[in-house]
């Protein structure tokens, strides 16, 4: 039997090493979590440095890029807003934004209370918040982002009793944004209602966009929580595990033997809408945008069924035969934004 040196098989295993196909990177993905507890002048709120600290940790096990800011200032949040921005200025990956802390509301803006903040007069936010419209800005520079934007907000003690989060989710966001807001008035020292199913939704391997939001709603129906506000993205995307592409391949030739079939994608699980009693905005605006796909429907998607959503509807039960009433049941809504 011919001797091989050790010199030889060295160089044979550096070869095939040096040939073999480099794996495929992952593409990046960056998170922005902000966790406000201990603040100067105003209760504590434990549960958001435990709902922070939780979210960052799914988000990792998703191999996101976490910067994470805990009691943060002014200047905190600012500077982790900053390395957070470059994290996407690096590439073109899914990215994830959750803030929780105490919010208030001035002149129609939304604003996020730092942990040194002392609110002595309304006005004073305007100097001493940071306006939640500034962190979804984050992921609204690249169109081509797929990010879902979380606030998970606490009315200020002694300011308005309801933050009007609903204008955070009316604002011009890509496609491929969807944006989750609520309001909890009696926080508790564990994790909020929003970050538990915000957790379990994170559960990967794979996370959808349009699949996250739908479980964050149904997690939070049975709940006293009500959600403030929830826009889905009209492009959605996947946050983690995306399938890999698959390429394109020549039909075989005529005598060859067919190849078989490439596995199936995972796909997002298909969506399930209440009644119309029941449904959300998020609800409504995916109801219209299933009329507007399916040709029923051309005037703005805005959650308002209107005589002409009405009238879209009616025309499309009659399509399937349903009694012409002009209102959803949920096996009919169920049914529409699931058709293509």
């Amino acid at each position: 039997m011919p001797r091989i040196s050790i010199a030889t098989a060295g160089i044979t295993v550096c070869a095939g090493l040096l040939l073999a196909p480099p794996a495929p990177a992952e593409p990046p993905r960056a998170a922005l979590v902000v966790g406000n507890a201990t603040y100067t002048a105003m209760p504590g709120i434990v549960g958001c440095a435990r709902s922070a600290n939780a979210v960052s940790a799914a988000l990792r096990a998703l191999n996101f890029d976490v910067t994470e800011r805990q009691d943060a200032s002014t200047g905190g949040i600012d500077a982790g807003i900053a390395e957070f921005s470059q994290h996407l200025a690096d590439g073109k990956g899914a990215a994830f934004v959750y803030v929780c802390g105490y919010g208030t509301d001035f002149n129609d803006r939304t604003f996020v209370l730092p942990t040194t903040a002392r609110i002595g007069r309304p006005s004073d936010v305007m100097t001493q918040g940071v306006l939640a419209k500034s962190m979804l800005s984050t992921v609204t520079r690249d169109p081509a982002t797929v990010a879902v934007v979380v606030f998970d907000l606490i009315p200020q003690p002694d300011g308005p009793p309801r933050i009007a989060l609903d204008a955070l989710t009316g604002s011009a966001v890509p496609d491929g944004v969807g944006v989750i807001a609520a309001a909890e008035t009696t926080p508790g020292d564990g994790l909020t209602p929003l970050a538990t199913a915000l957790v379990a939704a994170l559960a990967g391997p794979q996370v959808h966009t349009e699949g996250l939001l739908s479980s964050v709603q149904a997690k939070l129906a049975g709940s006293k929580l009500s959600l403030a506000a929830l826009h889905s993205p009209v492009r959605p995307g996947f946050l983690a595990g995306a399938p890999p592409a698959v390429e394109p391949r020549a039909p075989p030739p005529a005598a060859s033997v067919a190849a078989p079939a490439a596995p199936p994608v995972a796909a997002a699980p298909p969506a399930q809408i209440p009644d119309e009693a029941q449904m959300t905005e998020f609800d409504r605006r995916k109801v219209q945008d299933a009329l507007v796909r399916l040709g029923y429907y051309d005037r703005a998607v805005d959650a308002v069924f209107g005589p002409e959503t009405r009238a879209a509807i009616r025309r499309y039960q009659h399509e399937i035969g349903s009694e012409l009433t002009g209102h959803l049941t949920a096996d009919q809504a169920s049914r529409l934004v699931n058709s293509h």
